[in-house]
């Protein structure tokens, strides 16, 4: 594989994880459920690719990846010529670097976050933990104490460390 200096060089791994960033925003939105899938099918089959996906992105080949249509496969190719996909700076820039921090807290997925924001309106690791230090996150359904005490010591370390 020849890349040139001008293209970054993005591994499986990491394309994998903003398509299922993505798909995870998407579902943590309420987008249409088929859209979510569509990603979470594109990063499953980037990660069972047997090369890396900018070797056929260069070389021109189309990509092995069954049941992703063009629009994916067009952010993909961005993704491995620009080291970016527009769609995911997006959303990002959409719904806040706060709001997606939700998501990388260990027992918070994308419904639990939306619960969280819809529920209590929190909308920063500093509301998540004082939430969470007022006791208000086990009263929530399916939350209890052990979970309310995980998430706020989680958002604190995160705030000591920002």
């Amino acid at each position: 594989m020849e890349l040139n200096n001008d293209t970054p060089f993005v591994t499986n791994d990491e394309i994998a994880r903003v398509l299922f960033h993505v798909a995870s925003i998407l579902e943590m939105t309420q987008d249409n459920v088929y859209r979510v899938r569509a990603y979470r099918r594109a990063a499953l089959g980037v990660v069972m690719l047997p090369r890396p996906l900018a070797e056929y992105v260069v070389r021109g080949e189309d990509m092995p990846l069954p049941g992703v249509g063009t629009r994916i496969r067009g952010r993909l190719q961005e993704m491995v010529n620009t080291g970016r996909m527009g769609v995911y700076a997006a959303l990002l820039d959409e719904l806040g670097e706060p709001m997606v921090s939700l998501l990388a807290l260990h027992g918070v997925g994308p419904k639990r976050a939306r619960r969280l924001v819809e529920e209590l309106e929190i909308h920063s690791l500093q509301e998540l933990a004082d939430a969470a230090h007022e006791g208000k996150i086990q009263r929530l359904y399916r939350f209890g104490p052990k979970i309310e005490e995980q998430l706020g010591q989680q958002a604190d370390e995160m705030l000591e460390a920002a």
